[in-house]
This record gives C-alpha cells, structure tokens and sequence, in this order.
C-alpha cells in the first residue's frame, strides 16, 4: 500500500509546473533550472492570488527546487491552492498528508501560510464583483457625452477587413471640452491612433457639476473598437473572413486558456463590444455575460500591468464592475510598482484627492516624478502644478527647463510659469504669460475661465 501511495505521489507531483498561467519568464527561468529567480516571481503573483503560482510554489518546496526541501510546507501551499479553488492540488495536499503523517506539523505549517495569505483575503483585496453592463455603479457620476465626431475609418485598414481599437485617457475641462488626450494601448499598435485622436479632441460633455459648479473631470477612461461590422452589407466580406478568423481564434481561445496574459487582455478588450467579427466568433466560445472581465482578471493575477490598470480604473469608477475604491487603488499599485506609467500618474492623482483618507501628496510626487520621467505629459503637468503649491520654486523652475517648446505652450505650463514669475516680482512677464494662456485655451476650444480668474486674481 505504501509503494503504492509513493507511485501516485511521483506521477502527481514529480512532473513539471502547471503551466497554463502564464508566468511567462518564471516559467522560463525555472525550465532553465533558474529556481531562486523563478520562486521570487512565483510569490509575487501568488500574492495577486494566482492559484497555479500558488501550486508551482508547492512543486518547488515538495522538490527542493530553489528553497529547502520541506514536504509540510508544500502540503501547506497545495492546500492554499485548493483554497483558490485548483481541486489537482486538494489531491497533492491529501497525498502528503498520507505521506507524512504527522498532522500537527501540517496544521502548523498550514496555519503559518493562511495567516499571510488566504482566499478570504484575497476577496476582501483585490477580487472584483463584475456586472455585465458597462453602467457606472459608484456614487460618482460620469460626465455625458453630448456631442461626437466619430472617427475616420483609416482606408488601408478598412480594404483589408483590419478591426483593432485603442484605449485612450483624456480630461474634460469645465465647459465640456476634452483636453489632453493620451493613448494608453491599441490594438494593432498605431493603426487607428491618429483616427480617434483628431475626432475625441472635438468632443463635448455635459459640464461635470461639483457642489453645483461647473468643475474639470480627470482621467475619463475610453476603449474605442474600429470595426468593419456594420450590418447586411458587410456580411459578404465576413463570410469570406470567417474561416481564416475561425483559425486565428482557435489559436487565441487556446492561449487564453493556457494562461497567456498578452493574449487573455486583448480578448478581454475585443469582449467589450458585440460589433467585432472577431468578437462574434469570440462569443460563441464564452458566452456568459461577464466573459470579457472574467478575462480581465485572469490576465492582472497573472501580473500584466495593463490589464491590473484597467482593473483598477474600472474599480474606481464602477464599470462593469461593483466600485471599490480599495481594490481599485490597491491594482493601481501593482501596476504602478510594474512600471505602468499611466498607473503611476492615475495613482498619483488619486493620492492628490482630499476627498479620500488616503490624500498624501509627499506620495503623489513621488509617483508623478516617475510617470514624468516616462514622457506622461498630464504627470509633467500637475507635477508642476504641485511644485508650486508646495512652495519648491527651485525644483519647478529646473524642471519648467526640461519641457519642450510645445508643452511650454500648454495653457496650464503657462500659468503656472506665471505663478513663477510673480513670485519673482517680474510683474509684466507674469501678465504675459497669463494672456498668454487665455490665447492659447481659445485656440483650442477650451474654457478660458480658470486662467481668466487667475488674471482678475493678480493684475
């Protein structure tokens, strides 16, 4: 019986990682027998709780594989894996517990890990409650678009059948103008950049209202699709499509559940809108109603870093999901701390909100100056906005120095080198700069109020 229980316990865990997440250079290091370097990122994604990571964490304690070897503690994240709901790790767990026999050790150990981490941790965290519909369910309301130029398909993409979209940020200033756009992603990379640029930049919304004031909007989020799927007439060009689509998605719907996180992003993002043909073929492969965010998920605890923003964001916001402010900004970080300069400034901004407990602005510098050294120009903007507030005209005047001529030009720079100039006592050079501004937001077909308040203000 004994020689027996040995035999199943080599052919359950003597083989290689589970390899469905995609943990892509950890899985790497570890075939390359790199096992410190791989067990480091194995415990960073099981901290996003990523069960097969979870699991690979237990191969490698059962085999001494970059740690000690110690079947107890491999028991005790097998089991943590089970948790999370892998039912071939409740199997391995069961088996070392036959094995071993010696329960006190494995309570020891078990207890010792789910103090630090467990599933109801993870739900209280990190884990989102997803609604089908993209319907903003915070207390927060998001301004209403009240005017659209839709975008020029680009012609080469559309003679060749090319679908794609682009995920784009923007701000919405105090009359309903948008301003400062930023493309975050797309999807194929700068096909459709340009189209959705040139039609967002003339877009109007429904003044956003705070305390009854008209006030500006931050970081309105948008995932636009490009898609030659129009009705009847298209029909023709998508059943010709179809079969070289059908090949390409059976390939992607493999990767995706194989754990590819690249992959399981995109087709979250295709997921969104019915209007894809690729989506089409997409649905018939997940049809339930919270596909495209389940799919989300899988790829932010499998450490993507835009899929852990995009989570964040619509945490905050409440889109397609349940609003939690503390899971949002705790995606956020991660994404932050990956080095996802749109996460750094979005975090930023956040940690600048006084409406919150967590305002602290010491650490929102800290995260504007990183997404300012990626080229964010929103972060260059209101970090300068924050070095004059918090009296460092030194640090402000060397980094007015580091801006290009363009961005010298924002109607924001302008003012704030006004400020600057004040502050010096160079009266006349301080007017200009503030006429200056005003110029600049009409040519731009943005609200002149703030900058005309500042000048009423100060001359």
């Amino acid at each position: 019986m004994k020689a027996c229980v040995r035999l199943l316990l080599f052919s359950l865990l003597c083989t290689a990682l589970v390899s469905k997440a995609d943990l892509l250079s950890a899985t790497l290091d570890y075939s390359q027998n790199n096992y410190r370097k791989a067990f480091k990122q194995f415990q960073q994604l099981a901290e996003l709780g990523n069960k097969d990571a979870i699991y690979n964490i237990g191969v490698m304690h059962l085999h001494g594989q970059g740690v000690d070897k110690n079947p107890a503690r491999a028991y005790a994240w097998f089991s943590l894996a089970a948790e999370f709901g892998l039912e071939e790790a409740r199997s391995a767990a069961q088996i070392i517990a036959n094995q071993l026999k010696q329960p006190a050790l494995l309570a020891q150990e078990q207890q010792a890990l789910f103090g630090k981490l467990n599933y109801a941790l993870f739900s209280d965290t990190l884990k989102p409650i997803f609604s089908a519909a993209p319907v903003n369910e915070s207390s927060e309301k998001l301004p209403e678009r009240i005017y659209t130029l839709d975008p020029q398909y680009p012609k080469e993409a559309y003679e060749k059948g090319i679908e794609g979209w682009v995920w784009l940020e923007f701000d919405v200033d105090e009359s309903g103008a948008v301003t400062d756009i930023d493309i975050i992603d797309a999807f194929p990379n700068r096909t459709f950049d340009r189209a959705i640029y040139n039609a967002v930049k003339h877009w109007r919304y429904q003044p956003y209202q705070v305390n009854g004031q008209n006030a500006a909007y931050r970081n309105r989020s948008l995932l636009y699709h490009f898609t030659t799927f129009k009705g009847k007439r298209y029909q023709a060009s998508f059943a010709k499509q179809k079969r070289g689509y059908q090949r390409k998605i059976s390939r992607l719907i493999e990767e995706a559940e194989q754990g590819n996180a690249l992959v399981q992003y995109y087709i979250a993002n295709w997921m969104v809108t019915d209007d894809h043909n690729a989506t089409r073929l997409l649905k018939y492969h997940w049809q339930q109603d919270t596909a495209g965010s389940d799919l989300l998920l899988d790829s932010a605890i499998n450490g993507y870093p835009n899929s852990q923003y995009r989570l964040g964001a619509n945490l905050l916001r409440g889109e397609f999901t349940q609003a939690d402010r503390k899971k949002g900004l705790n995606w956020l970080l991660y994404a932050a701390q990956a080095g996802n300069s749109f996460a750094q400034y979005r975090l930023a901004r956040e940690l600048l909100d006084k409406r919150y407990v967590e305002y602290d602005p010491e650490k929102a510098q800290r995260w504007l100056e990183q997404a300012a050294e990626q080229d964010i120009f929103r972060a260059k903007r209101d970090l300068l906005a924050l070095y004059i507030e918090q009296k460092q005209l030194a640090t402000a005047q060397e980094f007015i120095s580091t801006l290009t001529s363009n961005e010298l030009e924002h109607p924001e720079i302008l003012i704030a080198q006004s400020q600057l100039m004040l502050r010096n006592k160079k009266i006349v050079e301080a007017k200009t700069l503030a006429n200056a501004a005003i110029k600049q937001a009409r040519s731009r077909s943005w609200s002149d109020k703030p900058y005309q308040a500042f000048l009423q203000a100060n001359f």
